[in-house]
């Protein structure tokens, strides 16, 4: 929890980064670059990003780098805002945590597809002496046991430990995300002080989990349609709600196939909340639906007045922002115009 007097500043300071962030004029500059370079060069120009980006080389860089930078850019904002935090293990340190669970389930993600050596080329060097186990032994290990070992001591070993699978077994990386995402809303809700801002700031949080299992089951009944049972996906699921209840949300798990989904969905609140869905195959429903995100995180960290609130919209913005100039450099790179890149802007 931010209880202090000088947390207050986190406030100010928050609203002062997020007054730096693109606007839809400066993303429209960006869809009309020609290459990932031109791009580079923007943005090492721009106020937002001219400090993590500073180390690119504009003459040689590739997607990776930047999208690597980028992640540094939002750790950059955090720990800055972090000098007004005295408790840095409360509340504040659920982007902390979720920087953690990202990185465990990165490798994870990576054994369970049999690259055993790979993890080592992504590792964030930022956050090398920031976390509470070492990324370094992370990348060395070559088995999900191994990756238990790495951890121990952390409650993300007591998590994981039920579930790592004895040596030769396969790994349920899905298994593994559900329990660790469940574990980082279950402790960043129960951390949030209660007051008359807290309704705000799980709204934020609760959005999220709900947006990943919309996600989750809509991908799963048009592509993997025989893939999963629906005791699998309602297994699956965190079990967080803000638009949809759990006897609509178990429906959803429930439905045949994706007509049936859609459906269900779009007769719901869900719709009136994030959108329409469809099975069309050109269209990234889920973009709309971070779309009602980056609104409600952008109305909260404009008006509200708690730390706590503030910290969690800035850093969702800074999230959805990463998102999108990924997507215009994935644009750039296959020759979209910008209207086209229009469409894929969480914004």
């Amino acid at each position: 929890m931010m209880e202090s007097l000088s947390a207050l500043a986190v406030v100010p300071k928050a609203k002062a980064i997020a007054a730096r962030r693109l606007t839809k004029t400066e993303y429209a500059e960006l869809m009309r670059k020609h290459s990932v370079l031109e791009i580079v060069a923007y943005l090492k120009e721009h106020p937002y990003f001219r400090h993590s980006l500073a180390g690119l080389d504009s003459a040689d860089v590739h997607r990776e780098q930047l999208e690597q930078a980028l992640n540094k850019d939002i750790f950059y904002k955090y720990e800055s805002l972090m000098h007004y935090v005295s408790n840095k293990e409360g509340f504040a340190g659920f982007f902390m945590m979720r920087c953690e669970i990202e990185e465990l389930l990165q490798k994870l993600r990576l054994l369970a597809m049999g690259f055993h050596h790979h993890y080592i080329t992504q590792l964030p060097g930022f956050l090398a002496d920031k976390t509470s186990f070492s990324l370094i032994r992370l990348a060395q290990a070559e088995t999900p046991q191994q990756c238990l070992a790495v951890v121990a001591g952390t409650p993300y070993a007591r998590i994981l430990a039920p579930i790592i699978p004895k040596e030769g077994m396969k790994l349920d990386h899905l298994e593994c995300e559900r329990v660790l995402w469940t574990y980082y809303y279950e402790t960043s809700l129960k951390k949030i002080r209660a007051g008359r801002y807290a309704a705000d700031t799980k709204r934020l949080f609760l959005m999220q989990a709900e947006i990943y299992n919309i996600d989750m089951l809509y991908r799963a009944k048009a592509f993997f349609a025989h893939a999963f049972t629906p005791q699998q996906l309602r297994r699956l699921m965190l079990p967080y709600h803000y638009a949809l209840g759990p006897k609509t949300t178990a429906r959803l798990a429930q439905a045949a196939d994706l007509e049936e989904f859609l459906r269900i969905y779009n007769t719901s609140h869900a719709k009136e909340v994030y959108g329409e869905r469809t099975a069309a195959p050109d269209i990234d429903d889920s973009v709309c639906a971070h779309r009602t995100l980056h609104k409600a995180a952008t109305r909260l960290l404009h008006f509200s007045s708690s730390p706590d609130t503030v910290l969690v919209a800035l850093l969702c913005l800074a999230t959805i922002e990463r998102s999108n100039i990924v997507s215009i450099v994935e644009g750039v790179r296959y020759g979209l115009s910008a209207t086209q890149m229009q469409e894929f802007m969480k914004y």
